[in-house]
């Protein structure tokens, strides 16, 4: 926020949202709207927000919704089709496509989505409006069809009753649906340039505000990549982040896994010497130049593949760069707390490596994220 009057606004009507004060809220940002008008950059801010409250409480599944017990698809396809219209340059990046596999269709499925807020910005633990979580209101229908016009992204769809997306999420979850992916194909673009907005060429700059929110965002992940690392059971694993961050992620896997070596990496100077308080070893420097020996390591966690960070023009050469790290039997393991920019049809083209699973389920089973596996075989 530019204005010192709204930035204090703002920081109230984040404050009763997470205390669930709602309509309370609601007041702050319609005075904050009327205040805007003198700041053009303020105002739109606030207006994408005002977009996504009325978002969140319209696609919300009221609790107390029971699911269905199955999906008659014939019967959906008779419906009125519904339309969804995104800005070029506005949140297109929340726009998801679930495909799935579903017995007795010949080909995948198409589920069309739109993320709402997510529980961690509603719960003031960060900034960004989304995370990587998917849940079943975020389902909006079967997809039809798209057009991209030089303005927007229109689609259309065979919409989903409140019933039918908690069905197909538990079919998702359950592992019902073949090999599900979710597939985010709008990244974030600059208005006057049209490009995809990336990080600093010398990386974040960070201090300890920065650090807890940068935790916050992935605590879902983590705890899923515990999950998944017991169930592969590699004793003494050597994992590899080229892109550490702070090195909460890696830390967080060596408690848990006490017997492992951590080594990390990362563009950013001062990110490196944040982290070697936390991972064993740490390396300075950029990813498409691994600091480890090839072959050496048995899980390399690859977090930085994604919209936000670097570009989709990127993303195949840091990827490339980044398997001759692991060794046979070892995994790459992709993901992030923004969309991933790469999908399942780059990892199956790659020789030596078998894509094993596409996304994770939320521990406590409340939703879904990407998650891709890819073995060293």
């Amino acid at each position: 926020m530019y204005d010192e009057k709204i930035r204090d606004m703002f920081t109230d009507i984040r404050v009763n949202i997470s205390k669930g004060e709602w309509k309370k809220a609601a007041e702050i940002l319609k005075q904050a709207l009327l205040e805007s008008e003198r700041s053009p950059g303020d105002k739109k801010t606030l207006t994408t927000l005002a977009q996504e409250v009325t978002r969140y409480h319209a696609q919300r599944i009221p609790p107390g919704t029971t699911s269905k017990t199955e999906a008659f698809w014939g019967e959906i396809r008779r419906r009125r089709i519904s339309r969804m219209d995104v800005s070029l340059f506005g949140l297109r990046q929340g726009v998801f496509y679930l495909n799935v596999a579903i017995p007795g269709f010949p080909c995948p499925v198409q589920i069309l989505g739109r993320k709402i807020l997510s529980d961690f910005w509603i719960q003031n633990k960060i900034p960004e409006l989304y995370c990587s979580f998917i849940s079943a209101d975020m389902l909006l229908g079967l997809f039809v069809d798209q057009r991209v016009t030089e303005d927007k992204v229109i689609v259309h769809y065979y919409p989903f009753d409140n019933s039918e997306k908690l069905y197909l999420m538990a079919q998702v979850m359950n592992s019902s649906f073949g090999l599900p992916e979710l597939v985010f194909p709008y990244p974030l673009l600059r208005q006057t340039t049209h490009e995809e907005l990336c990080s600093p060429p010398q990386g974040w700059e960070v201090d300890d505000a920065f650090d807890v929110m940068l935790g916050c965002g992935e605590e879902r992940i983590r705890e899923y990549t515990i999950k998944f690392m017991e169930s592969v059971q590699i004793q003494r694993a050597r994992l590899y982040d080229p892109a550490c961050s702070t090195g909460v992620y890696l830390s967080t896997l060596k408690k848990a896994f006490p017997d492992s070596y951590t080594i990390g990496q990362d563009l950013s100077r001062q990110m490196a010497d944040v982290s070697r308080q936390r991972v064993d070893e740490v390396h300075c420097g950029n990813a498409m130049e691994p600091k480890i020996e090839a072959g050496s390591a048995d899980f390399c966690f690859i977090r930085f593949l994604n919209s936000e960070v670097v570009k989709s023009s990127e993303a195949e050469a840091l990827l490339t760069a980044l398997l001759p790290t692991v060794k046979k039997g070892g995994y790459v393991i992709i993901f992030g707390h923004t969309p991933v920019l790469l999908s399942s049809a780059n990892y199956r083209a790659l020789p030596e490596f078998e894509v094993i699973q596409c996304i994770a389920s939320a521990v406590d089973n409340s939703g879904i994220f990407q998650y891709y596996v890819l073995k060293r075989v």
